[in-house]
Formats: structure tokens, sequence, C-alpha cells
């Protein structure tokens, strides 16, 4: 089968080129690309990138990297997830593939990207990979293009419940599945937790986020402030880098943070099993109702160390099967105070994370269910 993932949006919101892209960063899609790639598929990848004059095609493990220039921008002002390239329609035509999977349907070129797919009678999957403060507004105005979708791949009960029951569409065609994977022969619990509560957060550093769905690591720093005023001996680790990275390192200069925060930059895969295994808790710092293992690689790759999850959630903080939701910044620190004075119940959360993530989100898994949704869009009869 040929299949077409594509990934339509810049990389400038992460500061990073295609070449660190290609060949300096692990990414889902293309990991996807590469699992399916291994099954047997003839696999392309589209991405975009302002930083190239011209398409460029790049081999890689198995699969075809095609990467084109942004034609233009709109919305204006927005710093992610509004480029747009005539050239990617017409190299769809050209390719003419049996399938194509679109990564993160709130892009500003999925109505017109879709409606293109159908109109030949491809079968398209469309995935979510995140939201916005608009999102119902796109919801609505992207609706007809939602409704072209052979499937909708969704991590999260609470994307699913919208689409099928606030938009109304089809619930066959929704399928709830990891957004992305883990590979748990890596990652798995390779020593005990620190002595002393370890606090980590793995991930890019943006710039200080626009809205609570956006990740925001500098409300870490008041919040281990507020953790270090109550007497707890926690430290903070950040693994990453990004635009907003001296900003950070600003910040906790200012509070007196000193030895209770450590920036190690950019730490390589292989490494991040051992730092999972150290914490107490690794952060990911945006507003989740809930700690899912279907969203998100940071949060199964620590559940797959055994270590529990924290994010944020301002209305209803609280203990959950996976970790804990905290309110941002200070105000979550008693409640992460106390939940790690409770040791076991955090170690209980880990284990049953491990269990999960080892039972459903492992690649392996993932790739075998993804292929069998495009095995049965393939051979059933095509909608148009």
């Amino acid at each position: 089968m040929k299949i077409v993932y594509l990934l339509l949006h810049d990389f400038r919101f992460e500061s990073i080129g295609l070449k660190e892209f290609a060949f300096g960063r692990f990414h889902f899609s293309k990991e996807y690309a590469r699992r399916l790639a291994t099954l047997g598929h003839e696999v392309k990848l589209y991405v975009m990138s302002s930083g190239i004059s011209r398409t460029q095609v790049i081999q890689m493990d198995g699969y075809e990297l095609k990467a084109f220039r942004s034609s233009f921008q709109f919305p204006p002002l927005m710093k992610f997830g509004n480029n747009h390239s005539i050239e990617v329609l017409r190299e769809l035509n050209r390719d003419s593939p049996d399938l194509v999977h679109f990564h993160n349907y709130y892009l500003w070129n999925f109505p017109y990207i879709a409606p293109r797919v159908k109109r030949r009678g491809t079968p398209l999957v469309a995935q979510y990979h995140g939201t916005d403060p608009i999102r119902s507004a796109k919801a609505v105005a992207f609706y007809p293009s939602l409704r072209l979708c052979d499937s909708l791949i969704v991590p999260t009960q609470h994307e699913e419940r919208f689409l099928t029951h606030t938009l109304r569409l089809p619930s066959g065609r929704v399928v709830r599945l990891p957004s992305t994977g883990v590979d748990t022969r890596i990652f798995k619990r390779v020593r005990p937790p620190d002595p002393e509560p370890l606090l980590t957060y793995v991930g890019r550093l943006p710039l200080p986020a626009s809205y609570k769905w956006e990740k925001a690591p500098q409300l870490l720093l008041p919040l281990l402030k507020a953790l270090l005023g109550l007497g707890i001996r926690a430290k903070l680790v950040v693994a990453g880098d990004g635009p907003g990275l001296p900003m950070m390192k600003a910040s906790g200069l200012r509070l007196g943070l000193g030895s209770s925060i450590e920036f190690l930059g950019a730490v390589d895969q292989a490494a991040l099993p051992e730092l999972y295994s150290r914490s107490r808790l690794t952060f990911v710092p945006l507003h989740m109702d809930d700690i899912e293992p279907f969203w998100g690689g940071t949060v199964q790759e620590s559940l797959a160390c055994g270590t529990p999850v924290a994010a944020f959630n301002d209305s209803s903080p609280g203990p959950r099967r996976f970790g804990l939701l905290v309110r941002p910044g200070w105000r979550g620190a008693r409640l992460l105070a106390d939940s790690l004075a409770e040791t076991d119940s955090l170690s209980k959360a880990g284990e049953d994370g491990s269990d999960f993530v080892k039972s459903h989100c492992d690649w392996e898994s993932v790739a075998a269910n993804v292929e069998s949704i495009y095995q049965r869009l393939h051979s059933g009869p095509k909608r148009r």
C-alpha cells in the first residue's frame, strides 16, 4: 500500500530547521512512517519548512521525507499551524497514494487538503495531536472536512465525546488510540526513585504560553519556589531546549532557586529511562482533564518507567489513577507537597501506568492497530 503522511506545519515554533528535524530529533511522525515502512508499505512523509528555498527529498530509514517551502501564512500573526503550500497539493496528485494520514486535523490547511484527497477517492485518516483556544470555533468551520474523513484517531475521551456528541460525527469513524507510541524495551524502570523528591520536565521549552492547552514549563518555577517554602526538599530537572530556555534560566535565578533546579539541555533518548526512573513525578505542564496514557509521548515514556505524571488543572485538581493534577504555578504547591508524602500512592500510580502502557501503548501495537485501520479502509468500498 502507498501511504502518505502529512505533517503540514512549519517548525519555526520549535526554532529548528529541516536538517535537525530529519536527523537530530525523535518525532512521532517519523516513527509512524518508519514503522509502517517496516511492515512492508511504501511510505512518504510530507513536512514544511520555511528554512528551505525549494522542495527537498530525503531518503530516511525505509521511507521518503519530502519537505516543502511554505508558500504563505494564514491567518496572520500566529506561531503555529497557519502554513500553506500549493506544492503539497501538486505532489499529492503526482504520488497518487492509496491512503493519506493527516497529522493534526486542527491545522488551517486541513479544510482544503481533505476535499482534495477525497475528490480522488483516496481513504483519509486524520489524527488529533493538540488543540488551541478556538478549537470549538475551528471545529465548526472545519466540520465539512471532518465529515469527509474515513477514520478520525483521537487519544482522549474528551475529544472523542466532542466529535461524536457535540459535532455528531458517526461514532464508527472515531477511534480512540494512542497519539504516539513508546518502545517499552527501552523505556522501563532501571533504578529506584531518588531519596529526595525529584521532579522532571522533559520536552521543548517554548516562550511563555498564551493559553492553557499550551505547554507552560515556566509555571513550574513558582511551583517549585512555593514547594521549597513548605519545607519540601525537592529538585526540578529540566531536560530540553528551545526559545524559552534563556528566559526560564533567568527566572530561576531571579527566584533564587539555585541548586534546586538543573537545566540539562537536550537529552538523548537513551538517557531518559534513568531520569524518569529517578523521578517521583514527571510534569507535563499544560491543562489536562485527566492523566490519559494515550495522550502524549512524555506521558507514555514516564509511565513506562513506572513514574506517575503531573499536569495542570485549575478547576478539579487532585489525584488521578496515573498521577496528579494541580493548579498552575504556586497555587499547586500544597497539593503537590501532600501527594509527595503519599509515596505508596505514587508508587501504585506508577505501577498501574507501567502495566497499562506495556499493554496498550508499545509502538508495535500502535503500528499494528493503525495498519489494521488502513487495511480495512483500503480494501473496503471507497467513500466520496
